[in-house]
């Protein structure tokens, strides 16, 4: 099975790298396993005009070839660019044709991370499930609105496009390809011998939350400031609204226009980042942070917590303390 590796300017070196080292570990285990002789992915790396390509970080990495000179090929990985990605986005159009004529040809296209935005800009996408890194979820679905994007998910397979969202999400995504392609007994060799988590994640417990301000509601940005100010306490948005000069229902309206949020989901998230804060930093148990960022029952609390979050509190803080 041919892979194809695309190196773009930018593009994460550990993307590529990890990908080359991936799929050369499932060639090796697969040869030993199966006393055969050839491998069973044979990689080749490619960029757009087949002269090096400087990475994020500055590494330079050279390729093997011109895309322009791959006339077929059964497999392409796309690796991400990290947080450079939106400046890079009118070059991907030079990527598109090419994208697009594979695909077409019942290529598999798969995309880590931001490399999603190469598949959004080839129109491959459009209709399909795919995701990418949640920091760029608002972005892509503004850029983007006919993908059926899901950034909580780390890997998603659509028609052919298989996308996987955050750096660490691409080991998932390299497990994946060899699950469909080889086995599920291979990737769970793999998975082992290299160390990687092999069991179903997705991002929710990565993604913080954006309080959205830079819009030109001023008066909704001084109720976003108080409430930065006083999230602990008994928040009664009628009251809140009068305080600011607002009728409620306009109140509502305004704050969900400028913010994206209702106000009791903006208050809801802003308690939870705070509570992810001091469990990621203090040693404070959930009855007395449940106190300390509004709430009374930490029931309820833990409750609404793996609701918002994915995991309990006592398991974020196993996680990222």
């Amino acid at each position: 099975m041919k892979a194809t590796v695309l190196m773009a300017h930018l593009c994460s070196s550990t993307g590529v790298s990890s990908t080359l080292e991936g799929l050369e570990s499932a060639n090796i285990l697969h040869q030993i396993n199966t006393k055969s002789v050839e491998p069973f992915f044979d990689i080749e790396t490619a960029s757009l005009d087949g002269k090096p390509v400087q990475c994020s970080g500055g590494l330079v990495l050279t390729p093997q070839k011109c895309i322009d000179d791959i006339e077929q090929t059964d497999l392409i990985i796309v690796p991400g660019f990290l947080f450079k990605v939106l400046p890079l986005l009118p070059g991907f159009k030079s990527f598109s044709p090419w994208i697009k004529r594979h695909y077409e040809t019942n290529t598999v296209i798969a995309t880590m991370c931001t490399g999603t935005f190469i598949a959004a800009e080839a129109g491959i996408l459009d209709d399909k499930l795919a995701t990418t890194h949640w920091y760029f979820a608002d972005e892509f679905r503004a850029r983007y609105p006919k993908v059926k994007l899901s950034e909580q998910h780390t890997v998603t397979e659509d028609k052919n496009i298989i996308c996987s969202g955050g750096a660490s999400a691409g080991s998932d995504m390299l497990l994946h390809l060899i699950r469909k392609f080889i086995s599920s007994e291979l990737a769970s060799e793999c998975a082992k011998k290299l160390l990687v988590d092999s069991g179903r994640r997705d991002q929710t417990p990565y993604i913080m939350q954006s309080f959205k301000r830079n819009h030109e509601d001023t008066n909704i940005q001084g109720v976003q400031s108080w409430l930065d100010e006083h999230y602990m306490s008994s928040v009664i948005f009628d009251d809140v609204a009068s305080m600011f000069g607002f009728g409620t229902r306009n109140f509502i309206r305004r704050f969900k226009d400028a913010t994206k949020l209702s106000p009791i989901q903006y208050l809801q998230y802003l308690r939870i980042e705070k509570a992810k804060y001091l469990l990621e930093t203090t040693k404070k148990n959930v009855e007395i942070i449940t106190f300390e960022v509004g709430y009374e029952d930490s029931n309820s609390f833990r409750r609404l917590f793996k609701d918002r979050v994915g995991i309990s509190p006592s398991a974020y803080r196993k996680k990222f303390q």
